[in-house]
């Protein structure tokens, strides 16, 4: 039995070792990127004279006969890439002028732990994501609705288990159900606007996209971070189904979600209607305020986000984010729930002519009910970049913290068969812009997993998304 102070000191130890080492895997992966994948870039640290990507491209690049390849900021030729763009394109930008936009996604995963959690195993496995939104004031239906509709597709495995399940290090492995081959509409929502800044909102919603319209840097898993601890505050897992049926109204502010109330389903619905046994156990409440910010020039905001459930929980019941051991425990469900959160993200650095190419900070606190809930509290901190280096304005990289505070009652509960401390983890990535659609990204994850028997894992993952 280890000592609270030893494994204290050990966590800080790796914890630092961890980040020296990703830092210089980063360095080394971007070198070897850049040596291996060079791509003429068509931007230019002082704006240059051109007002048109395109014409710089033709101009500068010598590509004008590369289709729309140009239009991405790169001059590249991939023969196959370049035609299939040239083919999707004109159609695309069709269809939404006239109100439909299809927009398919399809990620692949290779992932694996090379070192201690609670097995060593690599698997391969992906996810189809399908966009559709219409647009009913374009179809000529009805001024001011947006249809806006979420399918999933997931094949093959992923580690979530045999990594760390209190920190699974794959969300998009998640939906629509983990560990099963399936398809399913996981969202499904109706958007009427009222004013210019006022929406009411109805439907079945998934909790990895609506934090995704919050805060777009958080990737939903198939950009940016990849563990489900940097993308959604786990304090929230309790009160954040996979995917739920509500109707609520948010406050914008331009193309930004300033504030929302919305009142939703307690149960997860991602592979099922949604309308059986609606509300059976209760109901969540969720409020959300943003208060924008500019510092220096550079934006920036606070968000705080409280949940209310009524219904009946136990803190080892199953959750979508978090995996908890099924240890046969038995316990009295308790009434209610609650959650609060706080979320800042700053703009550190943006160019001023391209703001695609920026640095960002985002972290997400959250506490929860301790009765009800298996994580206690949670927090996050993560950097983001994309187009660091001129010559790669679509590459991005990001290195993150986070720490899941394991609730006391859930620990006091397992405590006769199972010993659980709180989780570390740190996670880097770099992800490069193989070609217009194709981004190819090599993730490391360093965590200290909730099972005190296990050791440190290790898990390393290589991620190939394909899509507009």
């Amino acid at each position: 039995m280890r000592s609270p102070r030893f494994g204290a000191n050990r966590r800080v130890a790796w914890l630092i070792s961890a980040a020296g080492f990703m830092a210089a895997t980063g360095m080394s992966v971007a070198n070897e990127w850049g040596d291996e994948v060079q791509l003429a870039s068509c931007y230019s640290d002082g704006c240059g004279a051109y007002s048109d990507v395109d014409a710089c491209c033709s101009d500068i690049c010598g590509c004008s006969d590369v289709c729309s390849a140009c239009g991405s900021g790169y001059c590249f030729n991939v023969p196959m890439c370049d035609e299939l763009m040239c083919r999707l394109a004109p159609c695309m930008e069709k269809m939404a002028a006239s109100g439909i936009l299809y927009n398919p996604v399809a990620t692949q995963f290779y992932q694996g732990v090379a070192s201690g959690g609670a097995e060593q195993e690599f698997a391969y496995g992906g996810k189809i994501d399908q966009f559709l939104i219409l647009d009913a004031g374009k179809l000529g239906l009805w001024q001011g609705l947006t249809v806006a509709l979420h399918a999933e597709t997931r094949f093959g495995d992923d580690i979530n288990q045999q990594a760390v399940p209190f920190a699974p290090a794959n969300v998009a492995m998640l939906y629509p159900k983990a560990g099963e081959h399936d398809t399913a509409i996981t969202g499904l929502g109706f958007i009427q606007a009222l004013t210019p800044e006022v929406q009411l909102m109805f439907g079945k919603f998934n909790s990895v996209d609506l934090f995704n319209d919050l805060y777009p840097q958080t990737g939903r898993g198939i950009n940016g971070f990849m563990n489900a601890s940097m993308v959604v505050p786990l304090a929230a897992a309790r009160v954040a189904p996979l995917s739920f049926m509500g109707a609520g109204v948010r406050k914008m502010r331009g193309k930004q979600i300033q504030g929302a109330l919305l009142v939703y389903d307690t149960q997860n619905v991602a592979t099922t209607s949604g309308f059986d046994n609606m509300f059976d156990n209760g109901v969540n409440i969720l409020a959300f305020w943003r208060f924008f910010t500019n510092v220096y020039g550079l934006p920036g905001s606070h968000g705080f986000a409280g949940f209310w459930s009524t219904g009946e929980f136990v803190a080892f019941d199953p959750t979508g984010f978090v995996i908890v051991p099924d240890e046969g425990i038995v316990a009295v469900p308790q009434d209610g729930a609650y959650t609060l959160l706080y979320f800042y993200e700053q703009t550190l650095w943006q160019h001023r002519c391209r703001p695609q190419r920026k640095v960002s900070f985002l972290s997400e606190w959250g506490i929860a009910d301790d009765l009800t809930s298996p994580v206690g509290w949670s927090a996050n901190l993560g950097f983001q970049a994309t187009g660091l280096s001129s010559t790669r304005p679509n590459d991005a990289f990001g290195i993150g913290y986070f720490h899941t505070g394991i609730s006391d009652d859930l620990t006091n509960l397992f405590s006769p068969v199972l010993t659980l401390q709180n989780v570390d983890g740190v996670e880097m990535y770099y992800s490069a812009a193989v070609a217009k659609g194709l981004q190819l990204t090599a993730n490391l994850q360093i965590i200290e997993p909730a099972n005190v028997q296990n050791d440190t894992a290790v898990v390393f993952g290589l991620r190939l998304k394909a899509g507009l």
